[in-house]
C-alpha cells in the first residue's frame, strides 16, 4: 500500500498521470485550499468558485501527463493550472463580478486561530474584511501579486517566472500595491 502523504508533488503528479485517483485525493487534499481561495479572490462568488476548484482538479487530472519539472515546481504548475481555467471562467462570464462582501473570502489563510478568544477572533475577523476591502481598490495587476506573494508564498522571482514579466516589473508591482494596500488600509480609518 502506498503511503500518499509521504509522496512529494512531483511524485504525486507522476501517479496521477497513470490514471492513479488516489494520488489526485492526495494533491486535492494539499492544494484545494489556495486553489479555492485563488478562484476566490478572483471570481467573487463561491458557487463559482467552488465549481472551479473542482473543474481545475479535472484539468490536473486530465493534463498531469503534461507537466515537467525541468520548467518548474509542480506547486507553480498547479496554480497555472487553476489561474488559467479561472481565467477561462471569467472570460465565459463576459463581464466583471465584483463583490467585496468579506463573508465570501471565510477560506482565506486569515482566519482567527483555534482557541483564541471570542475578542481575539471578533478582532482578527474585523481585520479580515479590512484587507479585504483595501485589496479590492488596487488595480487588478498589483492585487495579483499581493495574492500570489502572501496567500499563495511565492517569492518575487517565481512571480516573475508566474506571470512571464521582468523582475523588476513585479519588484515594482509588489512596491505600488503595497503602498497602494497601505494608503486604502489608513483611510479605513485605522493604522
Amino acid at each position: 500500500m502506498v503511503d500518499y502523504e509521504s509522496l512529494d508533488d512531483q511524485q504525486l503528479i507522476q501517479r496521477v498521470s497513470q490514471v492513479d485517483k488516489d494520488a489526485l485525493e492526495a494533491l486535492y487534499v494539499r492544494y484545494q485550499t489556495p486553489v479555492y481561495s485563488l478562484a476566490m479572490f478572483m471570481l467573487k462568488q463561491p458557487a463559482l468558485a467552488e465549481e472551479a476548484t473542482q473543474d481545475i482538479f479535472l484539468n490536473i487530472w486530465l493534463k498531469a501527463g503534461s507537466f515537467n519539472s525541468e520548467r518548474g515546481q509542480p506547486k507553480s504548475w498547479i496554480m497555472s493550472v487553476a489561474h488559467h481555467k479561472i481565467v477561462d471562467v471569467i472570460r465565459s462570464r463576459r463581464r466583471t463580478i465584483v463583490n467585496t462582501d468579506p463573508a465570501d473570502y471565510e477560506t482565506l489563510d486569515l482566519l482567527p486561530a483555534a482557541g483564541a478568544s471570542t475578542e481575539a477572533q471578533v478582532e482578527q475577523t474585523l481585520e479580515r474584511e479590512r484587507i479585504m476591502r483595501a485589496l479590492a481598490t488596487i488595480p487588478e495587476s498589483q492585487r495579483e501579486v499581493i495574492m500570489l506573494a502572501y496567500f499563495e508564498g511565492y517569492s518575487q522571482s517565481e512571480m516573475a517566472e508566474k506571470l512571464d514579466q521582468p523582475l523588476g516589473t513585479v519588484k515594482t508591482r509588489v512596491r505600488l500595491a503595497m503602498q497602494k494596500l497601505r494608503l486604502a488600509l489608513e483611510n479605513d480609518g485605522h493604522e
